[in-house]
């Protein structure tokens, strides 16, 4: 399992739709982003993280109340040995306009994402959904 095999498994990524109403941060915005292998203290297990920072964030169209201010990290975190995980990790890639090639193996993958990655600005949206009729 990991990124190479979700890769070489003809996975074709999928670009992400906007987040529901779990999301904390609400509100758009410009992030650098950056891909990072972390280890846990505790146990010693690996995890990608894919962190982006505000940069500048956007004015809602609709007036709406943002959270959103520019420092904020928007961080989601992988699990490098579950499949599932790693085609998240790949869908967000994707819909970033991050591309990168295959290593040889699953190490220089990811060293590959990571320096594709690593400084690019993206647009991020991070709006719950609007509340329907039988909602409100």
């Amino acid at each position: 399992m990991g990124l190479l095999d979700v890769r070489q498994s003809g996975y074709v990524p999928k670009e992400n739709q906007e987040f529901g109403n779990k999301k904390k941060l609400v509100g758009d915005a410009v992030c650098q982003v950056t891909l990072d292998k972390i280890v846990s203290k505790k146990n010693g297990r690996e995890w990608l993280v894919l962190k982006a920072e505000a940069i500048h964030t956007i004015a809602d169209d609709k007036g709406r109340e943002t959270t959103i201010e520019p420092g904020d990290s928007i961080d989601k975190i992988y699990d490098p040995t579950n499949d599932e995980s790693m085609q998240d990790l790949e869908n967000d890639l994707f819909t970033a306009g991050i591309t990168y090639e295959n290593g040889s193996d699953e190490e220089s993958t990811i060293a590959n994402a990571k320096a594709a990655a690593d400084g690019k600005l993206v647009y991020y949206r991070t709006w719950a959904k609007d509340k329907t009729a039988k909602d409100l």
